[in-house]
């Protein structure tokens, strides 16, 4: 996680592929190594419980069905939910109509909540998925090479410093021109 002041506009350059070239030490024929790696920057996802508003509800009290005798037929103790929004319905059908109204306000509003998170994850999802990409090489956004040029090209922004180390410390602004930030 990061945060501070204009975090966000050194971060806005990082997503995509990373590519780190170098020899690891216990490299004997002094091969250089290629790795990749993916980088995503998104905000924190944070969940919020969703509380119903009463003029969204549908509230309907009905007979019970099933067995149960006269009391059933008589009174109307079942319970039918349905949120005008999402659609979503619920039915308690006990012998309790308040005890089956509370239960299926509880239902209904669990469901709403899932519901809505399960769009924000998916939406999260899509934007980590574009940023991401596919698995090749293709589409880098920069280069850190640690073998005889000792340099970092960012591909997107075209720019190269030599000063590798600095880079790999979080002195991003070595990277952009005076311009974007």
């Amino acid at each position: 996680m990061v945060n501070g002041k204009d975090a966000s506009l050194y971060f806005k350059h990082e997503p995509g592929k990373h590519c780190i070239q170098r020899v690891p030490p216990t490299e004997r024929g002094s091969r250089s190594h290629t790795s990749i790696i993916s980088v995503a920057v998104l905000p924190i996802l944070e969940y919020t419980d969703i509380h119903l508003n009463p003029d969204d509800l549908e509230i309907q009290a009905t007979k019970g069905s099933g067995p149960g005798g006269q009391h059933r037929n008589v009174t109307d103790s079942a319970i039918r939910v349905r949120h005008k929004p999402t659609k979503l319905t619920v039915f308690i059908d006990g012998r309790c109509q308040h005890q089956n109204k509370k239960k299926a306000l509880k239902i209904l509003t669990a469901r709403v909540n899932a519901q809505q998170q399960e769009k924000s994850q998916s939406s999260y999802n899509a934007k980590r998925q574009s940023q991401l990409g596919g698995g090749g090489r293709s589409n880098k956004v920069r280069t850190y090479n640690f073998i005889k040029q000792q340099r970092v090209v960012d591909h997107r922004l075209n720019t190269k410093t030599k000063r590798v180390d600095d880079v790999m410390k979080g002195n991003f602004e070595l990277l952009f021109p005076a311009k974007s930030v």
